[in-house]
């Protein structure tokens, strides 16, 4: 999807076998100085509250226009997932944005 008109971004979760594989892109245009990444697997509990998974937390940062992150995390338990991904741009002239999205639910 592209946000804010000058931000290509894009993340996918997939879960077998009890591991998850997560996967953040992010792009910009020619006025991005930096890109950075962080994404986290999360959690949804009984209460209805995603919480982080521990251990499932990494990031990135490119001094570029575009940044990719993979990551895997193995022995899941039992429960529905998603992946938060959070990615902070600065331009040239020094402005920083900072733009979050999530996955879609995945389930073990």
């Amino acid at each position: 999807s592209r946000g804010l008109g000058d931000v290509y971004k894009r993340q996918s979760l997939s879960i077998s076998a009890k591991v998850a594989k997560c996967k953040s892109y992010g792009s910009g245009i020619d006025t991005i100085k930096q890109i950075a990444v962080e994404h986290t697997l999360q959690k949804l509990s009984s209460s209805g509250i995603w919480n982080n998974v521990s251990g499932a937390s990494w990031s990135k940062a490119s001094n570029s226009r575009s940044v990719i992150l993979s990551s895997s995390k193995s022995d899941l338990s039992i429960g529905t997932y998603r992946l938060k991904s959070v990615f902070t741009l600065t331009t040239k002239n020094g402005n920083t944005e900072t733009i979050t999205v999530y996955s879609s639910k995945e389930t073990v």
